[in-house]
């Protein structure tokens, strides 16, 4: 058997002291956690990202409930009056406030309102004694409605006072918000999907709900139709 001849000492030396392959095996080492960490890091983005979209969703399409006009249409005098075309308007307009929506609802091959749902609501308050100006207590009530889900503020509920951190529930109402004028609800809940990892990350379900008055009349009254909801 004939065994290999050893190496001389100085080329021994130089390979042994050769270390322009370290570099690129500590790369291939590192590269896996850097690039898990950048899908981490994309992913928390768009979760960040779709949980300010939400918040915009519920606060925009309130506001444009809110700038109801006074209407010499509206049967009470002195109310706003908003179209059921337009309350149809204000819910579609959602996924123009959070186009990413879209997206999703295309990848899972949906409509964007099954990720993205909203009911819109508007409750009166009825003071009694009637005609009270101090001491008053305020019963809601539902005055009209739109939307499909279980979160929906249907007519004829109770309605009751919550602390103002509670989570957000269709029977109850910040106790902060009872008061001798009508109070706007918009009540959004987005389910959100990672882009990578989903077979290992459940999504996530984002609750908002946005309490307005409304800027310029007492009471927003709307005409029925479109699946708007005139509560008797």
């Amino acid at each position: 058997m004939t065994s290999m001849p050893c190496l001389p000492e100085p080329a021994r030396t130089s390979f042994l002291g050769d270390t322009r392959a370290v570099s690129a095996i500590e790369f291939a080492f590192v590269t896996p956690v850097l690039l898990l960490f950048l899908v981490a890091a994309f992913d928390c983005g768009r979760l960040v990202y779709a949980s300010e979209r939400v918040e915009a969703v519920a606060n925009q399409i309130a506001e444009m409930i809110a700038e109801t006009p006074p209407s010499t249409s509206a049967t009470t005098s002195g109310d706003g009056l908003v179209a059921s075309t337009d309350i149809l308007s204000f819910y579609n307009s959602a996924p123009f406030i959070f186009p990413d929506v879209l997206t999703q609802a295309t990848q899972q091959s949906v409509a964007w309102n099954t990720l993205l749902q909203l009911d819109l609501s508007n409750i009166k308050f009825i003071a009694t004694p009637s005609g009270c100006t101090s001491s008053c207590t305020y019963t809601p009530k539902v005055v009209w409605n739109y939307g499909a889900t279980s979160s929906l503020r249907t007519c004829n509920s109770t309605i009751t006072a919550a602390a103002d951190n509670s989570p957000s529930s269709p029977s109850t109402l910040p106790t902060d918000s009872f008061g001798p004028t009508s109070l706007l609800v918009v009540d959004v809940h987005y389910t959100w999907s990672p882009t990578f990892g989903a077979a290992y990350f459940t999504p996530v379900t984002f609750a908002r709900s946005v309490y307005l008055n409304p800027r310029y009349v007492p009471n927003v009254e709307a005409t029925g139709g479109n699946g708007v909801n005139i509560c008797s």
